[in-house]
């Protein structure tokens, strides 16, 4: 047991009469020049491999971070699984036993002169799944690594070489049973007896990964610190109060602790002290031989704090603490904490029927996503993330949940949450598909089996108790959630909720599973979420969902350039009857029903993908404003089905697998605005949706209604107030003049200096088929002008000059080369629609491009609905 420790605080600045002779570089890190072999082929042992004389013949370059997959794939062993059907050139592991993806990664790697009493620590922050480690021809791991979930931090000092060359070999082996990819979720399920990512033998969005993600699969480092080592640190935040964004705020709370490591044989004495921007605390400490003692800081008064807020509610203020344990004005170590000050709070709407989710004591309703992972092969950066992440926050989105089936994300993710305002709904390693909700006929064992997964529970607690611990910091992260659909086995479940989390993260929420009682009250029937096909846009405001929908979705084909990235042209043959052919198939397209076959014939994969973008739009605008037309009456909130797929898949989602949004992404957009105007489908009521929490008064909303070619037919004024966080029907749209055939609405949202805060355009249809209505537009060709270009950020004004409408323009940039799309990019809006003389300005953000894109010579295109494409050179 480790022991709990709260000494007194000294209210004083520290001032010292010498200089601090500071520790070394406390991080190195081992990322790059790792070599790789299969290890049926070397007839040797670790301590052998990492002896200093032992000659490697025939290694492959290895990618660390990575996996065994992701090493053949660069070392071309393998053909691109994410490219039509090359998934099934490369062997899955079922088939070809443990053994064919069972690896020795090996690096070598110098350590700087060390100090006497300094340490040396390797670490790694993911393996997956079993390993052992050998250094210098001794093994380091005392235990066998296991779990994808744990980071391991070895003592190895005692092993480093004098002469300064160390020889470092991770041997790692795939999770057992790797399980059989036969179609199912999950495959056979068994995968799921080990505490690893459940999605590797496919689900219904993905096709099997075939090494199951084995490797050394998240960052290595060496670590250089004194005899005392800090370790997990930890800033709890208590923000009493119901608190506004913006104002002068009463003070906030700060309880810091961390765990000190003595790694020496003796008993060692210092301080630990903590600083925040001007400001320092210290406390004394006397730790024993060997000792772990845990030790906090009495709370901390901040007055006038600057508050963390979600986004669209307020801004994402951090902070930055640094914590140093001090002796005789030598620093062992030091640590850097970045958190951010808020509260968060939840309780049940009995009257709605659904959670509600808290901020600083206010309420806030929820618009948010499921996200599976940043890469089937765990590619991941701190740019995708961040790119990712972004794109989240444009759609005016607060919360991602990171679903039980795939892994904890990494801390870089969560950083980017904390930049961009996105909560984070954190499941755990469990699945109601996996883990025997409900008998599935493709599951390997029974039901009552499989409901005892994993078989190692301590492993899951270490796990639970390691990935919090690393997490804990982030404002951004709102709860955990023991599974999908389905809680973990009983007393992993009694634990986390009465032991781990109120020992380790008191501050956040925990809930057993997704569709439990304490999140929804399921009047419906069914699993608790769902569903996820194409539907009727009248839908979402007619038939009533659940009161907290955790997981509700659409269709996703992507923009026709992506398609030509994941499969051959001989392969880019639109649906018949509703159904891909067998390319399509395998990357698990899910159908539009009638809803593309409503505009008339399809000309080829071009006209087909274009129009999949409209149903898009409609699809994911709809689904929202349904919502808000249901918000704190019917509903708390939603998360879409989901985001974004780590693979070339053809379903749910914003944004494709290069990071070029959708239709969707636009149409959800416009739906989620913090301050909304929304046309509700039902009942043509005109709604103002205000999410914020400030009231709003001498708003004014300006409807038009406009026949096919962009004549005016009618005109309307509304005038309200309203209040925070509430909606208010302004009045009905006039329909009286309504034009025959396809039609559009257009409405502004000013406020009371008559300044545009909110727009949404609507096309309307008498029946289904008045889609077919655009085929007698003509073409266009409209203007586009750039503005100066600041800070990789150009402004661009688009404007029609033709007689006819601009429906539903796109705007892209290319490389001018080669034509192909150059991403990612964020355009302010796209997919819009201009009537003749009208102009529309649109924000270009090009920062997130590589520097390499950036030195391309790149150009702009729009691509009217009807009409050549308009090129700009940038």
């Amino acid at each position: 047991m480790k022991n709990f420790l709260v000494v007194g605080l000294t209210f004083c600045w520290l001032l010292f009469s010498v200089a601090q002779t500071k520790a070394q570089k406390s991080e190195i890190g081992l990322n790059e020049g790792w070599k790789a072999k299969r290890a049926s082929e070397l007839p040797v042992d670790g301590t052998v491999i990492s002896s200093p004389d032992f000659q490697f013949f025939d290694w492959m370059d290895a990618v660390v971070p990575g996996t065994a997959l992701t090493t053949l794939l660069h070392n071309k062993k393998v053909p691109d699984p994410f490219y039509g059907m090359n998934n099934e050139l490369i062997p899955d592991i079922y088939e070809t036993g443990p053994e064919y993806y069972t690896f020795w990664f090996q690096k070598e790697f110098e350590v700087p002169d060390l100090k006497p009493g300094q340490q040396v620590w390797l670490k790694f922050r993911g393996i997956n799944y079993s390993a052992n480690v050998f250094l210098n021809g001794k093994r380091v791991s005392f235990d066998t690594h296991e779990g994808m979930f744990l980071r391991e931090k070895y003592l190895i000092t005692p092993f480093l070489n004098e002469s300064g060359k160390n020889n470092l070999a991770v041997l790692v082996e795939p999770p057992s049973p790797v399980g059989k990819a036969n179609g199912g979720q999950g495959g056979d399920g068994v995968i799921a007896r080990s505490v690893t990512q459940q999605y590797t033998p496919g689900w219904d969005w993905v096709c099997a990964v075939r090494d199951r993600n084995t490797g050394i699969w998240d960052k290595v480092s060496l670590e250089i610190t004194g005899d005392i080592d800090i370790r997990a640190p930890f800033v709890k935040t208590r923000v009493p109060g119901k608190r506004l964004p913006g104002e002068k705020q009463d003070p906030a709370f700060l309880d810091i602790s961390a765990e000190l490591v003595n790694s020496s044989e003796e008993e060692q004495e210092g301080n630990l002290v903590a600083s925040l921007g001007d400001e320092k605390w210290s406390v004394p400490v006397t730790l024993k031989k060997g000792e772990t003692q845990t030790v906090s800081f009495p709370e901390i008064k901040i007055k006038n704090p600057k508050l963390w807020w979600p986004n669209g509610v307020g801004e994402q203020n951090m902070e930055h603490l640094k914590l140093k344990f001090e002796q005789a004005n030598v620093v062992s170590d030091e640590e850097a904490v970045d958190f951010g000050i808020r509260e968060t709070g939840t309780y049940f709407d009995k009257k709605v029927g659904g959670r509600v989710f808290m901020v600083n004591g206010r309420k806030v309703f929820i618009k948010g996503g499921n996200w599976i992972s940043s890469d089937l092969l765990l590619r991941l950066t701190p740019e995708r993330y961040d790119a990712e992440v972004r794109m989240h926050a444009q759609m005016n989105m607060n919360m991602i949940r990171v679903w039980g089936g795939s892994i904890t994300e990494r801390p870089e993710f969560y950083n980017a949450c904390d930049k961009y305002g996105i909560l984070v709904w954190q499941d755990l390693w469990i699945t109601g598909d996996c883990n025997g909700c409900w008998f599935d006929p493709k599951k390997k064992e029974s039901q009552a089996r499989r409901q005892s997964y994993p078989d190692d529970h301590s492993l899951f607690f270490s796990s639970v108790i390691d990935q919090v611990k690393m997490l804990r910091n982030h404002p951004s992260l709102y709860l955990y959630c023991g599974g999908n659909e389905f809680p973990p086995p009983a007393d992993i479940d009694f634990k986390l909720h009465n032991e781990i989390f109120p020992d380790v993260d008191p501050t956040r929420f925990y809930v057993s599973y997704s569709t439990s009682d304490s999140i929804l009250r399921n009047t419906i029937g069914g699993v608790g979420d769902g569903p996820y096909g194409i539907q009727n846009p009248l839908r979402f405001f007619v038939t009533r969902s659940y009161p907290f929908n955790p997981e509700l979705g659409s269709v996703g084909v992507p923009n026709v350039e992506a398609m030509r990235k994941m499969m051959d042209e001989k392969d880019l043959t639109p649906p018949v009857n509703d159904r891909g052919n067998n390319v399509w198939q395998y990357h698990k397209y899910i159908g539009y029903g009638d809803h593309i076959e409503r505009f008339g014939e399809i000309a080829g994969i071009d006209d087909f993908c274009k129009k999949a973008q409209v149903v898009n739009y409609e699809q994911y605008r709809a689904l929202q404003e349904g919502f808000n037309a249901g918000m704190w009456s019917f509903y708390t909130g939603m998360l879409v089905w989901k985001n974004q797929n780590p693979w070339t898949s053809l379903r749910g989602q914003f944004y494709d697998v290069f990071l070029e949004q959708t239709g969707g992404f636009y149409g959800y957009q416009h739906g989620a605005a913090p301050l909304h105007v929304q046309l509700n489908l039902n009942d043509s009521a005109i709604c103002v949706m205000n999410q914020t929490m400030v009231a709003e008064s001498g708003l004014s909303v300006e409807a038009e209604l406009y026949n096919l070619h962009g004549e005016k037919v009618n005109t309307q004024q509304l005038n309200l107030d309203v209040s925070a966080n509430s909606y208010k029907i302004a009045g009905k749209l006039d329909l009286a003049k309504k034009p025959a055939g396809l039609y559009f609405a257009r409405f502004y949202l000013k406020n009371k200096k008559g300044e545009i805060v909110d727009e949404n355009f609507y096309w309307l249809t008498n029946s289904p088929n008045d889609m077919q209505d655009l085929q007698k537009l003509e073409e266009v060709q409209p203007d586009i002008q750039l503005g100066e270009k600041r800070d990789d950020k150009l402004l661009l004004t688009v404007k029609n000059t033709e007689k006819e409408t601009a429906f539903f323009s796109r705007l892209k940039v290319v490389d001018k080369q080669t034509g192909e799309l150059v991403l990612p990019v964020f355009f302010s809006d796209n997919y819009f629609t201009l009537f003749s003389g009208e102009q529309k300005q649109v924000e270009l953000d090009l920062s997130d491009l590589p520097a390499d894109l950036k030195d391309k010579d790149l150009q702009l295109v729009l691509e009217p609905w009807k009409g050549p494409a308009v090129t700009k050179e940038l």
